[in-house]
């Protein structure tokens, strides 16, 4: 690390390495609660009310620990989510033993609904990132049923299940950014754009933070290399990581990084 720069204060430890003693306990809402919030979801925006409020009587609302295991890869598909607050990631481990992140999903996307028409079965393992993770839970059978019932749901379905697509193609920019400098640039961009929060010093900022291990999952390099990248970045004085999250004070920082990818 550069002689005198400060240490990123995002944690170096996997939260997958701690046990979870029990499951988030949290409330639930009645079914008329749970399908506005539904609605807020492209694939539900059409749907009539009466089919909604169906759907949500076999809702519930979950809560997740950060690092915690959603399910794992061939596991029979008997739930699908939709994320409300938070960060999930899909990851497969390959032949070289490792863990290999192929996807990230945030508030306003859904999890497991590609893997109803891929044999239902879930392709990958799902953990969260963040403590408290929320989302809707809707059984699988519920979401097939509707389908069959309601032919106009045919459309949202086949658009929904194109962002699984999305998250892959996410991955491959990130990736293929050049540099660990420019990979995480590329994933932090990619981050503000779909989650930040403006601040009204004009820059913006990530309400939740990541650790050095799970940065270095989805770049694919090591968390040190991430450290590095990152305490250059504070030490410019356009990053702060802080228990709130990542702020970013520069974002034309961010820009000129990325402008340089194309630039080559």
């Amino acid at each position: 690390m550069t002689a005198g720069a400060p240490t990123p204060s995002a944690p170096r430890r996997k939260y997958v390495r701690r046990r979870w003693p029990s499951t988030l306990t949290i409330g639930q809402p009645q079914p008329e609660e749970l399908a506005a919030r539904l609605r807020r979801f492209a694939l539900f925006a059409a749907l009539p009310k009466t089919a909604l409020l169906a759907l949500a009587g076999s809702a519930r609302q979950r809560a997740y620990h950060a690092g915690e295991l959603i399910w794992r890869q061939d596991e029979p598909n008997r739930r699908v989510l939709f994320i409300e607050e938070g960060l999930a990631i899909t990851s497969r481990v390959v032949r070289d033993g490792l863990d290999r992140t192929y996807g990230f999903y945030g508030p306003g996307d859904s999890m497991g609904l590609f893997a109803i028409w891929a044999g239902m079965r879930y392709p990958t393992d799902a953990r969260a990132l963040n403590e408290g993770m929320m989302v809707i839970q809707l059984d699988t059978r519920a979401i097939v049923e509707m389908a069959r019932e309601d032919p106009g749901m045919t459309e949202p379905l086949l658009e929904e299940i194109g962002r699984f697509t999305e998250a892959f193609i996410r991955k491959i920019d990130i990736v293929s950014a050049g540099t660990v400098a420019r990979r995480v640039a590329r994933l932090m961009d990619m981050l503000v754009k779909r989650y930040g929060v403006a601040m009204p010093d004009g820059g913006r900022r990530l309400p939740f933070r990541l650790t050095l291990e799970q940065i270095g999952a989805i770049v694919d390099n090591r968390f040190e290399t991430v450290a590095r990248v990152l305490s250059d970045w504070r030490r410019e004085g356009w990053l702060n990581i802080d228990e709130d999250g990542f702020h970013f004070e520069r974002l034309d920082r961010l820009e000129a990084l990325l402008a340089s990818d194309v630039r080559g």
